[in-house]
């Protein structure tokens, strides 16, 4: 039986990726088996099982929901370099979910998980530089941010990033890169986007 289940994740995580949250097990075992599975795999070190654990107890999924211990548990695979569980730490800390608030710490975690690629925790140290949170405001970190984010297709941050240009905040003012960037969060569907065409009228430029 063990054999299977772990043969089991290694297709999962094939197939979803390392952001499968477990719901895929959970679909596949029920509840009951689910989580005696991921507390066995947490309890050896497994991140993947660390972060669905937390997930798990985040929702009251297969057990009573807790949030110190999603965050403990999430915390334990961040510190294990598992991208999503540092994400999900930094929303513990920003939000005093599980521990208490601490924007610095928060930054911190957020920081790491940008680093390894996730666009929203960009977005969210980008936002944080804009509101001086965890960190000095600060538009030229913020505009960073917001530039490797929406370069990577994350449509608000390509908004924001307009925003920053056509205001002339963190970087040069220019219209043309303004226009740019607006427009493709724009045509994406993006409705602040539309509203700062029609404010700025980029079509002008």
């Amino acid at each position: 039986m063990v054999r299977v289940i772990f043969s089991f994740l290694f297709i999962m995580s094939v197939l979803f990726g390392e952001n499968d949250d477990g719901s895929s097990l959970y679909k596949t075992f029920g509840e009951r088996k689910a989580t005696a599975v991921l507390k066995d795999l947490a309890s050896k070190d497994d991140p993947w099982a660390m972060y669905a654990l937390s997930v798990s107890y985040y929702l009251g999924r297969g057990v009573d929901r807790d949030y110190k211990k999603a965050f403990l548990w999430a915390k334990k695979a961040a510190e294990k370099g598992y991208g999503y569980a540092q994400f999900l730490v930094g929303d513990f800390y920003y939000m005093g979910i599980g521990v208490l608030k601490d924007f610095k710490k928060a930054y911190e975690w957020y920081k790491k998980a940008a680093e390894r690629g996730d666009t929203i925790a960009m977005m969210k140290l980008a936002n944080m530089r804009v509101k001086g949170e965890g960190a000095e405001k600060d538009y030229e970190r913020a505009f960073y941010w917001f530039e490797k984010a929406a370069k990577k297709g994350e449509v608000k941050a390509q908004t924001k990033l307009g925003l920053l240009y056509a205001g002339g905040l963190g970087v040069g003012k220019d219209m043309k890169k303004a226009k740019f960037w607006i427009k493709k969060a724009y045509e994406s569907g993006d409705e602040e986007a539309k509203k700062v065409w029609e404010m700025f009228k980029l079509w002008k430029y």
